[in-house]
């Protein structure tokens, strides 16, 4: 009964290490391989232009002119555009589903200490294309306390196919902002 059970150990022993030696050679081959796609990296970085999978999608680079204004009756709200992004939709056929444009403001509030909170609900801010029409963005409320700035959330306009962007116009208590926008 114990020869039998030392021979199955041994026989076990022998399968475990012969087996940890296959992965070992395999291992050893899969880095023999890793050279010949280092040279084809190389290839790419020497001028042949990478294949892409069409899963990036383009991105245009924004400017926002002037990139901040002052809005209220007492000039109270000061706006400043920033990260500005756009970024092209398509189907899946590949054809062009318009473009998402999104922001964030930063809103200071000019009321000295014991005035007013300054709150912007972007619903008011309109998006005016190229082709002369103005459309809404997704909705974001920006609150900022007296001689203090808050950063928003993302506000996102979606444009339709074929539109571009060429300005933003901003409103706060009955006053109004335009800022000239620049798409590369």
């Amino acid at each position: 009964m114990k020869k039998n059970t030392i021979a199955i150990l041994m026989l076990s022993v022998i399968t475990i290490f012969y087996s940890c030696k296959d992965k070992k050679k395999e291992q050893e081959n899969q880095t023999a391989t890793v050279p010949q796609t280092k040279d084809s990296t190389t290839d790419i970085n020497s001028g042949a232009e990478p294949k892409t999978s069409g899963a990036e999608p383009k991105t245009y680079q924004l400017t926002a002119l002037p990139d901040s204004v002052s809005l209220g009756k007492n000039k109270e709200a000061f706006i400043r555009i920033k990260e500005l992004k756009a970024i092209e939709l398509s189907n899946p056929d590949g054809t062009s589903a318009g473009i998402e444009l999104s922001y964030k403001i930063e809103l200071t509030n000019k009321n000295a200490i014991g005035g007013t909170a300054v709150g912007i609900p972007t619903t008011d801010f309109r998006l005016e294309l190229d082709n002369g029409n103005k459309i809404a963005p997704n909705s974001i409320f920006v609150n900022a306390e007296p001689e203090s700035s808050k950063l928003s959330d993302f506000d996102k306009f979606t444009i339709p196919a074929g539109a571009k962007p060429v300005a933003l116009h901003l409103y706060y208590d009955q006053t109004k902002a335009s800022v000239k926008l620049e798409m590369k």
